[in-house]
């Protein structure tokens, strides 16, 4: 259940963390993954595609400068 894993994001996101504002989408997916959820799992959680949900990924990894999801959640749990 959603309930069960969702977990918010440990700390807001400051701009002084990306390249780029994150939307309110990208923020929220992010806060899924950062609870361990698959594309495919966020998709069907938020309604909508899976390449919308990996485009969004795509976009924080280009925003943060990372080229990988795992740096992404590590640098997201990084205390500030």
């Amino acid at each position: 259940m959603v309930a069960e894993r969702y977990c918010l994001l440990p700390r807001p996101i400051t701009s002084a963390l990306t390249q780029e504002p994150l939307t309110g989408a990208e923020q929220q997916v992010l806060s899924y993954l950062c609870a361990g959820y698959s594309n495919k799992e966020i998709a069907q959680f938020l309604h909508k595609a899976e390449p919308t949900v990996k485009y969004q990924v795509s976009a924080c990894l280009r925003k943060f400068g990372l080229s990988s999801r795992m740096r992404l959640i590590a640098a997201l749990r990084e205390p500030a």
